[in-house]
């Protein structure tokens, strides 16, 4: 029997390591997901490499080819293993001796399985196939399982025990990756000769050969099997081409992005017809993200002081004390500066407030106020396809209407016992999410959350997520690098159009 500890408004029971807890407490981050899930689609943010999908499909092709059956899994995945070692070890191994070269074409994200393959390629002459096959991963078909939703969804494979080729898979154009397979059938040692002449094989090198023209199709291709979906690719590849050109290559995709869909006043010059109407699903989308990663750095700063016990009252106080004693409708209404220009043009406040906090060193509660308010306010000043994105689950994932409804409610209260109110509604939202998330596993009742009960005090166990929902658009942007519709200068600073751009982004 499994006791699970409940004292007044706290709640707890033991999950099986502090990374197992809740990683959405207040459930705000919905609307992100199915943000990205229609505008990039077939992108998550685990899936940075383009050629671990040509890699299964070819897997997928050898399978079919030696008339594999539910039998055969076994043997499926230790080539499988085998392969994907291959593919990382011959990836580490030319970044090593050519990292310009290989990182202009791969990006600077490292292969999966990198931590114990890089050890074994680290000051050795040689690697042992078989030992690493069997350590690189705990999941018993590597990292097929990560990307094959992804592969289904672009008709690579057919999901199956072993997966069949699908409807997009091309044999012929995945016989790039033959000798993948052939060092995978070899023997269990390796030389560092023989990756170096495996270099065609490296995640760099998938825009120039035939499997990487083979993804180009499958994701923007006109005669494939979800055309939606590949004209989503598309258009998203086209703004975020624009977005990214000339722009340094270290600096953050979303704000790029962010720059051109929401704040350019000229963007129906730049773009045009069906990238327009992307880009205002994305100005939506941008916006609207503002917000969410608002509520998550507010509750990772409500329950930061409980790291070291403490109750809900402690947290509260240390939530509100620097909050000046004015009223919500001044802090949060009057005194915010314009959101846009004479000519209804939205202007970069959001971006002004996170280059404060840059120079301050990080977000204070005020601030973070300061933030959904904007939000708040652009619910007016968006309007279309913007205005049916940025609204998206508004009253269920505490949105800028929700908001913009709580600063009417309690415009005349001080803002110190508003944002206290706040707090307290902030812990029995989060209490009510776990309890919905509560499931048995085998190790008894589970609740995702990471306030724990001590006595009578909390403890927070780990800490609290506080980085911005993800859009996928770094994954994205790893991906069109990889295949070629991105590229950077010569000199590795910025970005540019990709020789293959112009083919799979028109009018970018």
């Amino acid at each position: 029997m499994v006791a699970m500890l409940v004292a007044g408004a706290a709640w707890s029971a033991k999950a099986d390591s502090p990374e197992d807890t809740g990683r959405q407490p207040l459930a705000v981050e919905a609307v992100t997901a199915a943000h990205a899930s229609e505008l990039v689609p077939a992108v998550i943010t685990t899936t940075p490499h383009a050629r671990y999908l040509s890699l299964h499909a070819r897997m997928a092709v050898e399978a079919s080819r030696r008339g594999w059956s539910t039998d055969d899994l076994p043997a499926f995945r230790q080539l499988l293993r085998r392969c994907e070692v291959i593919l990382a070890a011959v990836s580490l191994r030319h970044d090593a001796v050519d990292r310009e070269v290989h990182q202009r074409r791969a990006g600077k994200r490292r292969p999966h399985g990198v931590n114990t393959i890089a050890q074994a390629l680290d000051g050795s002459e040689s690697i042992d196939l078989d030992e690493l096959s069997r350590a690189y991963s705990v999941v018993a078909n590597g990292f097929y399982g990560t990307y094959g939703g992804i592969e289904t969804a672009l008709g690579l494979i057919t999901p199956e025990v072993l997966p069949a080729p699908g409807p997009a898979a091309e044999p012929e154009a995945l016989g790039a990756l033959d000798q993948a397979i052939e060092l995978a059938l070899g023997g269990d040692v390796l030389s560092m000769a023989d990756l170096d002449g495996a270099v065609g094989v490296c995640l760099c090198q998938v825009s120039a050969k035939t499997d990487g023209a083979s993804l180009r199709r499958a994701y923007f291709g006109t005669d494939v099997p979800d055309p939606d979906l590949a004209a989503a690719h598309r258009a998203s590849a086209a703004v975020l081409t624009r977005a990214v050109h000339g722009q340094p290559v270290d600096d953050n995709i979303d704000l790029m992005m962010d720059r051109l869909c929401c704040f350019t006043s000229d963007l129906p010059q730049i773009l045009g017809g069906a990238n327009l109407d992307h880009a205002m699903r994305w100005r939506g989308a941008l916006l609207r993200n503002w917000s969410v990663w608002a509520w998550r750095l507010l509750w990772a700063n409500l329950v930061a002081p409980l790291s070291g016990t403490g109750t809900r009252e402690d947290a509260v106080a240390v939530f509100v004390a620097g909050l000046p004693s004015v009223r919500v409708r001044q802090a949060l209404r009057d005194d915010l500066p314009p959101t846009v220009d004479g000519n209804s043009g939205l202007q970069p406040v959001e971006h002004d407030l996170n280059d404060e906090v840059g120079q301050a060193g990080g977000w204070s509660v005020l601030q973070l106020l300061r933030l959904l308010a904007v939000g708040a306010r652009r619910a007016d000043e968006v309007d279309g396809l913007s205005r049916e994105a940025f609204l998206r689950y508004d009253q269920t994932g505490m949105g800028p209407v929700w908001f913009r409804g709580w600063i009417d409610d309690h415009a005349d209260i001080p803002l110190p016992d508003a944002a206290r109110s706040l707090a307290i509604a902030m812990f029995n939202r989060a209490e009510k999410v776990s309890r919905d998330k509560m499931q048995w596993t085998r190790t008894g009742l589970r609740m995702p959350t990471r306030l724990r009960v001590v006595g009578d005090r909390l403890r927070l166990e780990g800490r609290e997520g506080d980085a911005p929902a993800s859009l996928r658009l770094d994954t994205f942007a790893s991906v069109l690098l990889q295949l070629g519709v991105l590229d950077v200068s010569d000199d590795g600073m910025t970005w540019k159009q990709g020789p293959y751009g112009t083919e799979w982004s028109p009018g970018s």
